[in-house]
């Protein structure tokens, strides 16, 4: 099961939604999670949650399990990442927009890029975080984020980059068929600075943010009934079949036919593996 939220109007500007997943199951489900260009904060109570990490070139064979902490914070994700879900669980997910946290904790955006960060180390361990993960009720966990994030920016100065923030609707806009010499023109930045710029605030390159948005674009024509792949591939920018196909599975690590018949989506960029 899951539901989506909006938050209140003052956190909107960093906030994207918060969205809430809830799984009976006993048993262990494979979990994969890819890039949709945001950001997070997960809150998760149940047996436990285990990121199933890589293992580097000529090591051991198999993913190295590493433990989730309760509440913890993941930057931008550049590869996608799979999670085991040992046994019932709800997950409570404040989904940031892409340059949120940079704005909210006025944190180098690519400092976090690829990595999960217990709450603790950014925040203060108090009984309002412990609440937020022993609310039972939806409503109180949103009244509860929420007057936690009215504290954290009546605490610090949120930074801002108006000029990033509009060449990200742009991007959105355009669903993501936008070169960076058009984001320059837009921006006013030359092209390295813009560089630099994104890679600060959103902890990805122009390039990479568009590719991201343009995959999602695609993800929405794949909701109509019977698509035809070849069709949805052009209407999203993609110059054939093939090209799209490289581009997905290097986002998802699946074939769109594979996303579409072998996993079950429990949000657009959160699925579980069969």
């Amino acid at each position: 099961m899951a539901m989506q939220f909006l938050p209140s109007i003052e956190l909107s500007g960093y906030i994207r939604h918060y969205l809430f997943l809830h799984q009976e199951s006993s048993e262990t489900r494979r979990l994969r999670l890819f890039s949709d260009g945001n950001t997070g904060l997960v809150f998760h109570s149940g047996p436990g949650l285990t990121l199933d990490t890589q293992p580097l070139p000529h090591a051991h064979p198999n993913p190295i399990a590493q433990p989730l902490p309760n509440a913890f914070l993941y930057g931008q994700i550049t590869d996608y990442q799979d999670i085991s879900c040992n046994g019932p669980a709800d997950l409570f997910i404040v989904v940031f927009h892409p340059d949120g946290l940079h704005r909210l904790l006025n944190i180098r955006a690519v400092d976090i890029k690829d990595k999960v960060i217990p709450f603790s180390d950014f925040f203060e361990w108090d009984r309002q975080k412990d609440a937020i993960l022993n609310s039972t009720a939806l409503n109180e966990k949103i009244t509860l984020i929420d007057n936690f994030f009215r504290g954290v920016l009546s605490s610090r100065l949120p930074s801002a980059n108006p000029l990033i923030t509009a060449a990200l609707h742009f991007i959105q806009k355009e669903k993501g068929l936008v070169t960076i010499e058009h984001l320059a023109g837009f921006t006013g930045y030359h092209p390295r600075q813009l560089e630099r710029q994104f890679i600060a605030t959103i902890g990805l390159s122009p390039k990479k943010f568009c590719n991201i948005i343009r995959i999602h674009a695609f993800l929405k024509t794949l909701k109509k009934k019977n698509p035809n792949l070849t069709q949805c591939a052009y209407e999203s920018g993609y110059y054939d079949q093939a090209h799209l196909i490289r581009e997905f599975k290097n986002t998802t690590g699946l074939t769109p036919s594979q996303y579409l018949k072998k996993t079950i989506p429990l949000a657009v960029n959160f699925l579980q593996l069969p």
